[in-house]
């Protein structure tokens, strides 16, 4: 009998939630909010004129041909792109113009493309802005403005700017998936560079490993609790990448060449 009516009960208490109205649920099925920062894109410091870029050939990946000149802070770089973020190789370049407000800046690339030589990250590491990212984040930030930037435009720095360490900001624009999907899905010269010979489609997370502590900003607590990135001490410097969850589960390991290994 108290089966009997424990099972009433329970087909009673079905019955009255599907007569909940549609808005209650609704909330009930309200999605979870974005992390504050989201993956954008990563680069590595490397030596002018990106040699390096044969190890991302020889791994399956296509490097667009086109070099990125960025005028005002005598930088340029390479790209390696996929549907929703990209890997740059950016070298300090002596071609391109530095404003004077910039030379320190300039300097900083330099060191960093010498990573095998000083205390310096090869590393930097984008994300981009969600509808739940604070005004003010938790930790001094700071902006910079180069020539190349569109009027008013900046990058902000989320790692301070006496440290040697990994370099994490937020870029002046966050790059457009839906744009690179319709040229993916239009085809022709502008989709060539989003098809890898090994596959590989999406960017779908980024660990930086620090020999140091120092290595690691005071922002990098605040990335990991945000899942945005993974940032942790290690034995040496390293980027782990991954692509498409690892769905392939393959991993190519392209050190020496660059400190990098890609799983995908």
């Amino acid at each position: 009998m108290g089966r009997l009516f424990g099972s009433l009960g329970v087909a009673m208490a079905m019955a009255g939630a599907c007569l909940l109205p549609a808005s209650a649920r609704a909330v009930a099925r309200a999605p979870t909010p974005p992390p504050p920062l989201v993956l954008d894109h990563a680069w590595i410091a490397v030596k002018p004129g990106a040699p390096e870029r044969k190890a991302l050939v020889r791994a399956g990946f296509h490097v667009n041909p086109a070099v990125n000149r960025h005028d005002g802070q005598g930088t340029a770089s390479i790209t390696v792109e996929f549907e929703n973020g990209f890997l740059e190789l950016l070298w300090p370049d002596d071609m391109v113009t530095v404003a004077p407000e910039l030379m320190a800046a300039k300097s900083k690339f330099v060191a960093r493309s010498n990573w095998r030589d000083n205390d310096w990250s090869p590393f930097a590491v984008g994300f981009h802005r969600t509808a739940t990212t604070p005004q003010a984040f938790p930790f001094e930030t700071w902006k910079v403005t180069a020539d190349w930037m569109g009027a008013g435009e900046s990058i902000e720095m989320l790692t301070p700017r006496a440290s040697h360490g990994v370099s994490l900001f937020v870029p002046t624009h966050a790059v457009d998936e839906a744009a690179n999907l319709a040229a993916i899905r239009a085809g022709g010269p502008a989709a060539a560079v989003f098809r890898h010979p090994n596959g590989a489609h999406r960017l779908t997370a980024i660990r930086v490993i620090s020999p140091t502590a120092a290595g690691l900003p005071p922002s990098a607590e605040y990335i990991r609790t945000a899942g945005a990135a993974g940032l942790d001490e290690g034995r040496a410097w390293l980027m782990e990448v991954t692509l498409d969850h690892a769905a392939q589960r393959r991993t190519a390991d392209l050190r020496p060449d660059l400190p990098l290994m890609i799983h995908y």
